[in-house]
């Protein structure tokens, strides 16, 4: 096991976002680099999920239909199996990841005196524990299901991910630190986003 560094100190700020996929968490990630831009802030995103994309990438490729290069588009039925099998397998899967991101942003922050802003932009109920033990602030990203859906269709995934999944379930067990709503325009969502960085960076 990576051994679990710091984060936590007067200079940093570690947020992990909740919320239904199409709720807006990695749209709040690239708000929260223009906060940190303006504020002379550093932002470090953690995927928690990119071994499940890395494995969704190795299945295209297999069969023959290989992703593009920062392909945006998801394939949501596939992510929900491999989020769910593979933690079948490794129920550590995720945390051993999230344990070598931290290591990493520990190492190239560790001297620097600006605020360092860590972000894990895709957190499930299921990486709950070891998130809040590793110092962050869990904050839910609300959203209309109907609106969610929406945007997941309007992105153009492969497939639309089932929010009722198992790798899903548990949101409404969450106690956040706070809560950003995102069923308006994004105007609204920039200033609620804004307003709650603002808020947990006094």
């Amino acid at each position: 096991m990576i051994q679990r560094p710091q984060l936590t100190g007067p200079r940093t700020c570690c947020i992990a976002l909740f919320g239904l996929p199409g709720s807006g968490k990695s749209t709040f990630s690239l708000l929260a680099q223009a906060w940190a831009a303006k504020n002379g802030a550093a932002v470090h995103i953690i995927t928690l999920a990119e071994p499940l994309y890395r494995a969704q990438a190795a299945v295209y490729e297999s069969a023959g239909r290989p992703l593009q290069i920062g392909e945006r588009r998801q394939d949501g039925a596939l992510l929900n199996f491999l989020g769910s099998h593979m933690r079948k397998i490794n129920p550590h899967v995720l945390e051993e990841h999230f344990l070598s991101e931290t290591a990493r942003i520990h190492a190239a922050c560790r001297d620097s005196t600006r605020l360092q802003v860590v972000i894990c932009s895709d957190a499930r109920p299921a990486d709950f524990p070891y998130l809040r033990q590793g110092g962050f602030h869990p904050v839910v990203v609300t959203v209309d299901e109907e609106v969610a859906r929406k945007r997941k269709e309007a992105r153009g995934d492969l497939t639309l991910g089932d929010s009722r999944h198992s790798t899903e379930n548990g949101l409404e067990l969450i106690r956040p630190s706070s809560s950003v709503d995102n069923s308006g325009t994004l105007q609204e969502f920039a200033t609620a986003t804004t307003a709650l960085l603002d808020s947990l960076n006094r």
